[in-house]
Formats: structure tokens, C-alpha cells, sequence
């Protein structure tokens, strides 16, 4: 399917060839996956896009797959990269374009671009407030970050807590997001010691839910880890 959808196409005059609705989002949706899951075409097309980019400084890369290339190029080429769209999300003035460009940010491979994106996202002046929830967030989501952003949380905590907790539902979203890809027993008694300590105001309600989220998890790789590692091997090998 990926083959045969392709990427969007430029015409004579630079614009995108349009093609109905419903196939502009199979393939938008093909390419998110191919990506992701590592085919090396679509991560060669990701590549090429964004080395276009900065050699030409023209952004060519057609809108409706610009996330998927700027993430997949931010986790693939090097902290120049990185650095590179960090620049473009300082200079760009187009909001959506800038939301774009700070999630790409959170898909480094590389912790300590990571970390240091964490760390800047406290700083109102570089990321806004609700910008900086889905940082912390995305960051959280990356399988390289996973740990860094439930670290970043306890300890900024009360700083998170004093910026967010009168918006009920900022914070509830925050807490969620960074908790519910937690799953061994060393995180959740690591959460219940967090709630013992600071299970006050509104972060309650969001706090029980987490810790029931998590609960969840651990059972669910207690029961069903091992069966499904099995299955996994034995159906790779057919």
C-alpha cells in the first residue's frame, strides 16, 4: 500500500497535486506507519525532504506530512537537525507550523536533547504555557524519553503543580499523559510515593486514575507478557 499510494506530488508550478480527500488521508496515514515502523524507503523520503530544506532553506515538504517528516528526520540524522528545527520554531510566526515543529523536537533518540528540551519548557518565554504540557508529554511517548519525562515531573513537580493546578483540566491532562505508559512494579511504587507526598488540591482525582492506569499496566505484563513474547516468536518464524 505504501508503494503504491507514494508521496504527495509536486506539479509544474511547485503546488501538490490533489487527489480526493479520502486518498490524501490513506496515504498521509500509510506514510505515518511505514515510517514509524521503519521502512527504509519512507525514512530515505523523510531524510532527502528535510536535507533539501536546509540546504535551500525552501521548506518543500508538502503540509499534510510535515510532522511525520520533521519527527522522522529529528529521530534519525543528527543533533544538527535538532537544532535546525529548533531554530524554525524560534523564527516561525505561523502557530500551527509552530506546534508542529516543537512535537518534532520530542522524537530525538538523543536524551540529552531531550532533557535539555524538558528543561525549556519551563521557561515561559521559549515555550508557552499549554505548549509546554505537550512537551513534556511527547517527550514522555518517545520510548527514549519515557523515564526522563516521569523523572522531570517529580522533581519540577511543585513548580508544574503551582503553573497548572488551578487548570483542572491542564493538569489532569499532564498527569495522564505523563503516567499512562508506565509498567513495572519499580514505577508504580515509585507513583505511590509521589501521591503519598503530594495528594493535595486538585491533583487527586487525576492522581487516583493514574495510579489505577498503571496498576493496570503491571498486571497486564504479569499476565500477558511472556504469552505474547511466545506468540511473537513462534508466528515470526512461520
Amino acid at each position: 500500500m505504501y508503494f503504491r499510494l507514494g508521496w504527495p506530488i509536486n506539479g509544474h508550478n511547485g503546488s501538490i497535486i490533489q487527489t480526493s480527500y479520502q486518498t490524501e488521508e490513506l496515504r498521509r496515514e500509510v506514510i505515518m506507519l511505514a515510517c514509524s515502523f521503519g521502512n527504509k524507503q519512507c525514512h530515505q523520503e523523510a531524510a532527502t525532504m528535510i536535507s533539501d530544506w536546509i540546504s535551500s532553506n525552501r521548506n518543500r515538504i508538502p503540509p499534510n506530512v510535515r510532522d511525520i517528516v520533521y519527527c522522522t528526520g529529528v529521530s534519525l540524522m543528527d543533533e544538527d537537525v535538532w537544532e535546525f528545527i529548533w531554530m524554525k520554531f524560534h523564527s516561525t510566526t505561523a502557530v500551527s507550523e509552530k506546534k508542529i515543529l516543537l512535537e518534532a523536537l520530542t522524537c530525538s533518540d538523543n536524551r540529552n536533547l531531550l532533557n535539555r528540551l524538558l528543561n525549556l519548557s519551563l521557561n515561559s518565554e521559549v515555550v508557552l504555557d499549554q505548549d509546554a504540557i505537550d512537551v513534556i508529554i511527547h517527550v514522555a511517548r518517545n520510548p527514549h524519553g519515557r523515564d526522563l519525562a516521569w523523572k522531570f515531573f517529580r522533581d519540577k513537580w511543585k513548580i508544574l503543580n503551582a503553573r497548572y493546578g488551578e487548570a483542572l483540566f491542564m493538569n489532569s491532562k499532564l498527569i495522564s499523559g505523563v503516567t499512562e505508559f508506565l509498567n513495572t512494579e519499580e514505577e508504580l511504587n515509585e507513583l505511590k510515593t509521589f501521591i503519598q507526598l503530594h495528594k493535595v488540591g486538585s491533583a487527586v482525582a487525576p492522581l487516583t486514575r493514574a495510579l489505577e492506569t498503571v496498576d493496570a499496566n503491571v498486571r497486564w505484563q504479569l499476565l500477558y507478557r511472556e504469552e505474547l513474547f511466545q506468540w511473537l516468536r513462534k508466528t515470526l518464524k512461520q
